[in-house]
Formats: structure tokens, sequence, C-alpha cells
């Protein structure tokens, strides 16, 4: 079926989403002129896309192979959301010290709404929540170095509590409303770097084996 995607961007969420949510790849691999076909494109917004996904390690690309989507490796699952903390730590840091502009913290609460109307034990809908946040936390980065690392290791966060979430999504579900009103409060009586601060400390936790 043609889908109107034009945009690498749209083509990357829209296999970003396939890949965390282990749907439409049969094979395990991604192939360009399927792609194209698929959205409706040339290869070269296909080709960035693809470009994009091996930056965030979402898949390889080997040379005679073609683009292979990279499985989890139970043990670099510390490695990887160790990761992602590290670098919310150092997005805390190189925030404002000033009291967070309140359309900051207002893109936070209205993510908390959305969790009230949404199925979260629904893969769908935890995927979605969770990577809703990613944009609204990567939109409130100055640095733009620090907001495109943030974005990959974020995302790669973000295939890991999928996947639990597909095991047990209670917890994960819990770990997500904690996480989003601990930094509401944050940015609602602190400064942004306090609200990034506190989402490091509690996505750290995430470190622990599942």
């Amino acid at each position: 079926m043609l889908q109107q995607v034009k945009s690498s961007d749209m083509i990357a969420e829209t296999l970003r989403a396939d890949i965390c949510l282990n749907r439409d790849i049969e094979d395990g691999m991604l192939h360009e002129v399927a792609l194209a076909q698929r959205f409706g494109v040339s290869r070269t917004p296909v080709r960035q896309a693809l470009q994009r996904l091996a930056y965030e390690r979402m898949i390889a690309v080997k040379s005679g192979v073609g683009s292979v989507i990279t499985p989890l490796d139970g043990s670099k699952r510390a490695d990887d959301i160790c990761a992602a903390v590290a670098i919310i730590e150092a997005v805390a840091k190189c925030a404002s010290a000033h009291a967070a502009p309140p359309s900051q913290f207002m893109s936070v609460v209205g993510i908390l709404g959305i969790m009230d109307i949404s199925q979260l034990d629904r893969a769908e809908d935890f995927f979605e929540t969770r990577a809703g946040l990613l944009t609204a936390l990567a939109e409130m980065i100055e640095n733009p170095i620090l907001s495109d690392a943030f974005r990959a290791a974020y995302w790669r966060l973000i295939r890991w509590t999928v996947r639990d979430h597909a095991a047990a999504s209670g917890p994960q579900i819990d770990h997500l409303r904690e996480l989003l009103q601990s930094a509401a409060r944050a940015m609602k009586h602190g400064t942004l770097a306090e609200g990034f601060a506190q989402i490091a400390t509690i996505e750290g936790r995430l470190c622990q084996p599942s």
C-alpha cells in the first residue's frame, strides 16, 4: 500500500515505530527500493532516513548486504540506558538556571494528560507517549549538538522500554507516569536544569536489570 510520506524525517519516524514495535519487517532488513515504493518517494530521502537510523544504532548498514535491524542485546542494555542517562545529565548541567518557561512546563503536563486518555497497556500507545516525551524534551535543549546526541541515545532507551513493556506493561507505565510527574513538578517550581536532572535520576533506575 502506497503511503504518502515525503520527508526523510517522516520516513525515519515511521521506521522507528516499526522497529520498536517489531512490525512490518519480515526479514530483519530494510530494503531501499521497497521502502521507496512504500512511501512513494525516490531513494534519496529513504537513504537519508536510513543514515539517521544507523546513527541511532537502530540499524547497521552492511556492505553487500544492506540495512539490517540491530537486535537488542541483553548484555548491552545497561550500557545503552546509562549512556542516555549520562547525556541527560549533561543536558541538565548545560540547561538554563532560570525558571522554566511556562510553555515547557505545559508540554510535559500535556503528555501527562495524554496518558490519562491512552490505553498504555497497548504497545502502540505506550510508544507514542514515550516518543512524544522525547520530542518535547529535545525541543527544550538549546545546544544543537546535545539535542542531536540526546535524540539518538534516548531512542535507544525507548526501544528498551518498549521491549520491557511487552514483558510487563505495569512497571513501565508506572515508571513513565512518575517520570512525567516529577519532571513537571521540577519545571513548575524550579528550573529547566532541575527538570532534566530529575529525569536523569528516574531514568537511571532503568539501568538495573529488568
